[in-house]
């Protein structure tokens, strides 16, 4: 079964938002300048005319509207919500948006980081990211609210076309499974292979916009860090004060953290504290995906969720994909549990593969000259150290039965050897 209306034609204008997500798109509707809007983007055309379509795209912070030029050229309009928090189902609760500083730094930085991410994946890889041609990111803009005007892309995510077919599939139906598998995996593997020095998130040089640096990232503005032992003592810190104020250290998210760290000294080897750090996309899912109708990978959006990190937290399982896997020594018996951990380890399996593939490829052209590939195996995907950086994914979720699970998931994975862990999640050994 094939989508009958794609790309923007698909947009649904935010009809399935209810309650203040929908005053807020009531509001946000007429609040920006259009006329603004359309000048820049002709601007920076030579002046060629150009229009502003009426239906539009929203998700959690965009509002998207596309823009075509009158020689058939199409661009989108990506402007940023005012925080939720200003709104109920009457309306805009606020004389102002953005009203608070460290509020408003936060997200320009956010902002910032993610444009300058999708530039600097774009220019260092084969990954098809759509180019972002201008912005303006101040609060106080001509339009009124931070944008930017960024190539279109015409499909639909990969999660819209899935919601297609029939059948009882999570994520991606089976006949197309394995080909999103794939693609997923080209696209970690290009990402681990875009080499730092520093762990942190993707921004532009404040000397020179046209340089890439590694600064703070973004969601904890802590760092950036020189080596993975000074990363992973501070960063969990940092998460659970954000999360939690200054009562992180108590309760079971505080154990969480605790137990994080007895790790930290058997997770950092020699290999770990001197090598370079890759990229890693934590937002990186079907919902994310452009495709076209036989879910080829056509455009990649939303790099939010990149971080440079140390190789083992280059290991994610994407979301919305039907992949899963076990908390550390836990035994799922429930069969649809079951089923997303063997296609989680069928996931890792075509990783592995693609991305040896890939690094060959790499060493057949650069004739054995070039850096060797950092490549994706199955074991990684298992390692202890991967393990324990998958509790943070779960920590931000502020529930405490996954809270106290985790904790002692982590306090398994203290107890066992290497072996011992990858015999569990490989093999089906128990507790």
């Amino acid at each position: 079964m094939q989508s009958e209306v794609t790309g923007s034609d698909a947009w649904t204008g935010g009809e399935e938002y209810e309650e203040e997500y929908a005053a807020r798109i009531d509001y946000f509707k007429n609040a920006f300048n259009e006329t603004a809007l359309l000048a820049h983007a002709s601007s920076m055309r030579d002046g060629l005319k150009c229009m502003l379509h009426d239906n539009f795209s929203v998700g959690s912070f965009n509002f998207v509207k596309k823009i075509s030029f009158e020689d058939g050229v199409q661009w989108i309009a990506r402007l940023r919500l005012p925080q939720i928090e200003h709104f109920d189902e009457n309306g805009y609760k606020h004389a102002l948006h953005f009203d608070k500083k460290a509020e408003t730094d936060k997200i320009l930085y956010n902002m910032q980081s993610e444009l300058a991410a999708m530039e600097f994946v774009r220019l260092n890889s084969n990954i098809p990211v759509p180019q972002v041609y201008a912005s303006n990111l101040t609060k106080d803009n001509p339009v009124g609210f931070p944008y930017s005007l960024i190539q279109y892309v015409h499909g639909n995510t990969a999660a819209d076309l899935a919601a297609k077919f029939p059948g009882n599939h999570e994520g991606i139906p089976e006949q197309y499974a394995e080909k999103i598998f794939k693609q997923v995996a080209s696209i970690m593997h290009q990402l681990a292979n875009i080499r730092v020095d520093k762990i942190g998130s993707v921004t532009r040089s404040v000397s020179s916009l046209k340089e890439f640096v590694i600064g703070p990232l973004t969601e904890t503005k802590s760092g950036p860090y020189e080596n993975a032992m000074d990363f992973y003592k501070s960063y969990f810190v940092e998460l659970a004060k954000n999360l939690y104020g200054d009562d992180w250290e108590v309760e079971t998210h505080g154990q969480v953290v605790k137990n994080f760290h007895k790790l930290v000294p058997e997770m950092i080897s020699d290999q770990t504290s001197l090598q370079s750090f890759g990229l890693a996309n934590y937002d990186l899912g079907p919902h994310n995906l452009i495709v076209d109708q036989e879910f080829n990978v056509i455009g990649v959006i939303d790099w939010d969720g990149v971080i440079a990190a140390p190789n083992a937290v280059l290991y994610r399982f994407p979301f919305l994909m039907g992949v899963g896997y076990a908390t550390p020594g836990v035994v799922e018996n429930h069969p649809a549990c079951k089923a997303r951990e063997q296609l989680g380890r069928r996931f890792t399996e075509i990783a592995e593969q693609t991305s040896s593939e890939m690094a060959a490829e790499t060493r057949d052209k650069s004739e054995g000259l070039g850096k060797d590939s950092v490549v994706l195996t199955k074991t990684g995907f298992y390692s202890k150290e991967a393990n324990a950086f998958r509790a943070l994914t779960h920590f931000k979720m502020k529930q405490v039965w996954v809270d106290t699970e985790w904790a002692d998931g982590l306090e398994w994975l203290l107890e066992k050897s290497e072996r011992e862990v990858l015999d569990f999640y490989l093999h089906g050994l128990t507790r």
